[in-house]
């Protein structure tokens, strides 16, 4: 900027010189030779067309200021920003591929857990229902128990929804297998109990079935121990099924006990 000032005031001295006829070496520019005013007024009109262009050029990209210090001689031509513009889109393209193989690794780990999850929900869970006829409940040391001599000989699965499943196992299998099959961090089942007495139905009381057992004798018992949550004592208590007595006589119970996993070598019919 300094030296384009120098030429105008150079020129300025010239062209002043020769509209005044004085031709001395004080009036001639440091910078140019005599220069005619014509030359002079060209010069100026250019720089003025060449600043109105680099205005309007920023003004178009959004640039307003009119910070001297801003301004540029010649604007970036629009081979130069479209090459520019190329290579920062080729640098995206570039980084964008980087990402989508992220991407695929993470979709490829929500596969694998899907198809976790598929072969959960093709295992079938299991429901369990029981019968014995004369079972007996009573209490000792605490704890409520249910035994008899008379279960049914098979105990029924059946599959929960939406499976339409069904199995038959020996009861004498079930009791032997109750205790390892429900060992699996879950808790033990919880089942509901349908009593009949007189021919009459009693309640249904809901307890867990805290662990199985076999006694064997001239006749096999097999027995539960019971066990229930406050929520499921406050709708009807074993308690009241006993009516104050140590020990009660059923003529008949049902029992329906909650899903369990079904073992590996269960077959079914």
């Amino acid at each position: 900027m300094k030296f384009c000032a120098q030429i105008v005031i150079g020129t300025l001295y010239s062209a002043a010189a020769v509209d005044s006829g004085v031709l001395t070496k004080e009036a001639i520019s440091n910078h140019l030779p005599l220069i005619r005013h014509e030359t002079f007024a060209n010069a100026i009109d250019t720089l003025r067309v060449g600043r109105i262009q680099a205005a309007a050029s920023r003004k178009l990209e959004g640039h307003t200021t009119t910070d001297s210090n801003a301004f540029h001689m010649f604007a970036k031509s629009a081979k130069v920003a479209k090459a520019a513009k190329s290579k920062s889109a080729k640098a995206y393209s570039k980084g964008q591929k980087k990402d989508d193989s992220s991407l695929f690794t993470s979709c490829a780990d929500v596969q694998a857990e899907l198809d976790t999850y598929k072969a959960a929900a093709s295992k079938p869970h299991w429901l369990f229902v029981q019968m014995a006829d004369t079972c007996v409940m009573y209490l000792k040391d605490g704890v409520y128990y249910l035994e008899s001599s008379n279960f049914h000989e098979d105990t029924e699965w059946f599959s929960d929804r939406p499976m339409q499943l069904e199995k038959t196992e020996p009861t004498s299998d079930w009791f032997n297998n109750f205790n390892e099959m429900f060992n699996d961090g879950k808790g033990m089942p919880n089942a509901a109990l349908t009593i009949v007495d007189d021919d009459i139905s009693k309640d249904v009381v809901v307890s867990v079935f805290v662990e199985a057992y076999v006694k064997e004798g001239d006749d096999t018992v097999y027995g539960y121990k019971l066990e229930q949550s406050t929520n499921q004592e406050s709708v009807v208590a074993l308690e009241s099924l006993l009516n104050g007595e140590d020990s009660v006589t059923f003529d008949h119970c049902s029992m329906f006990i909650d899903d369990g996993p079904a073992p590996a070598a269960a077959l079914y019919r």
